[in-house]
């Protein structure tokens, strides 16, 4: 058994390739080290705190059902989010909805000490983002989702949607092309 200091510096992978072979510590480990992310993320795409918290909890299920079929040479976050947005699809179905809603693409400024001014200011260019990127097909909302919210690379993007790494690459360029001009025709910029 392991100490929780090197719980905390092991990788994700050697986290997972251990819990496949039985150690539940490990998977705990790894839940404690997404669980925030991939709620978040299950959020985004439900509109609903309690369905995002069953969806968390399902994702991780699952993952620890297909445990045996996670290959540790491939990054274990590109994975999970894979599940989770599987997860979400279904959900999606469930529901009769099309697509996912998306939230936030910025985070807005904190400043030390804001004016109301300022403030709504700042969250109206957050409703806006918010109301533009939920607009983008969901093609292309996917990808961009991962990218600007969970910072994920293209070929995580692609592990995470089941895709190409081109296909990815193709889905996020057109995607975040759209974002930028539907944001410019509203006079708004994407931050670099």
């Amino acid at each position: 058994m392991m100490g929780v200091s090197s719980l905390l510096l092991a990788k994700d992978e050697a986290l997972a390739l251990r819990a496949q072979a039985g150690a539940t510590v490990d998977f705990d480990a790894l839940v404690d080290r997404y669980a925030a992310r991939i709620h978040a993320f299950c959020m985004r795409a439900t509109g609903s705190a309690a369905d995002a918290e069953d969806l968390t909890q399902a994702t991780f299920l699952a993952a620890f059902e297909c445990l045996g079929n996670y290959n540790p040479e491939r990054p274990f976050g590109p994975w999970l989010f894979g599940i989770a947005a599987n997860q979400c699809r279904m959900w999606h179905r469930r529901q009769g909805r099309m697509g996912e809603r998306v939230g936030r693409i910025l985070d807005t400024v904190k400043d030390p000490a804001p004016t109301p001014e300022r403030a709504y200011e700042h969250a109206e260019t957050a409703r806006v983002i918010r109301r533009v990127l939920a607009g983008l097909p969901s093609t292309y909302r996917g990808a961009v989702s991962l990218r600007c919210l969970q910072g994920m690379s293209t070929r995580e993007i692609a592990e995470a949607l089941n895709i190409s790494v081109e296909a990815a690459a193709k889905r996020l360029a057109r995607g975040m092309n759209m974002l930028r001009d539907r944001l410019q025709a509203r006079g708004l910029s994407l931050p670099e």
